[in-house]
Parts: structure tokens; C-alpha cells; sequence
């Protein structure tokens, strides 16, 4: 998806606001149908278009969970934009190979699955479902190499909550146990 594929196809005022963001942590949070998931797909492939050698993880609490949303959504767009290639798709190891970039598709339902990974960008849907413990496993992944100027960052999509979870208090700062993560 060059960029004349997007304004052809056009895209949302919340990708804009993402992909100007240089925030290591964004957090968007918003109800069915705010754009928020659409968005952030959208961006996850204007990255793995426009940009080298980069590492995606894109993932939920579980694989089928994963399978029916954000994996779809990413793969869907693939098709919509006419980039999608069977051949680059890996439905074994769960991953999508274009150029020199690479998306993995994983739950994480056991955080032992990702260690010795490096990612550039991370996608978390429904980030309320994982833990704290999660989340901080997943930053320390969060270490691909860059050019100057570029950040690595992970995205965390969710419907508003409960404001005691670990999103609201520890990266929102909401109450009295707010966090600098960096």
C-alpha cells in the first residue's frame, strides 16, 4: 500500500494520529465500530509496504480469538489494496513474509512463546485480556533495530473497561499507580 493506494482507497483520521505518533506506547481505546482496530491494521500494512526490514507481532489472548479479528483484518486488507500474494502467506507459521518485512501472527496465552524475538511494531487487540506481566515481556521485545529518527512501538487496542485495570492505571495514568515505562 504505497501511499497513492491510500488516498486512492483513504483511510481514517485515527491512522493518521498513530502513524504520526513517535510514542513507544499508544494506547487507543474506543467502542465497536471507533475505527481503532481498522485503523491500526491499516497502519500495520502501510508499514509492511512502505518500510525495510521490519518485524511485526500482531497478536491476542488466543489464536482463535486472533484468527476472527485483527489477523483477518490485516490479511483482508492485503486483498482490498491487491498485495496479498498465497505464496508470501505462511498459514503454518503463522506469518506473512513482504520484501524484507515479516508479520507474525501469535497468541499469547503462553508468554514463553516469544522470548529470543525482536520485534519493530506490536499490535495487541483486546490488550484488557492480557496481564501486566504480558505487557512487559512484550516491551522487552519491542528492541528491532532502527534508523535514526524511527521508534519501534506497540499498539494496544481495547473497548473502554474498567479504569483499575493495569492499561488505565499503569500507561494511562489513571489513579495513584501510574508508571513511567520509560
Amino acid at each position: 500500500m504505497t501511499k497513492a493506494v491510500i488516498r486512492k482507497i483513504g483511510y481514517t483520521s485515527l491512522f493518521e494520529l498513530n502513524k504520526n505518533s513517535k510514542a513507544t506506547v499508544v494506547v487507543n481505546v474506543g467502542g465497536a465500530g471507533s475505527s481503532k482496530s481498522y485503523s491500526i491494521a491499516q497502519l500495520i500494512v502501510y508499514k509492511l509496504l512502505n518500510e525495510e526490514n521490519k518485524v511485526f507481532g500482531v497478536l491476542r489472548k488466543t489464536f482463535p480469538a486472533l484468527r476472527m479479528t485483527s489477523m483477518g483484518l490485516i490479511l483482508d486488507l492485503l486483498k482490498q489494496y491487491g498485495v496479498y500474494r498465497e505464496k508470501q502467506h505462511n498459514k503454518t507459521a503463522n506469518n506473512y513474509i513482504y520484501g524484507s518485512n515479516i508479520i507474525w501472527f501469535f497468541s499469547i496465552d503462553e508468554s514463553d512463546k516469544i522470548k529470543s524475538t525482536n520485534f519493530s511494531t506490536i499490535w495487541v487487540e483486546e490488550a484488557n485480556e492480557i496481564s501486566w506481566e504480558d505487557f512487559v515481556i512484550l516491551k522487552l521485545r519491542l528492541r528491532a533495530p532502527i534508523k535514526e529518527g524511527e521508534v519501534n512501538q506497540i499498539f494496544l487496542s481495547l473497548n473502554p473497561s474498567d479504569s483499575s485495570n493495569w492499561i488505565a492505571t499503569k500507561l494511562c495514568g489513571v489513579g495513584s499507580n501510574a508508571q513511567d515505562l520509560s
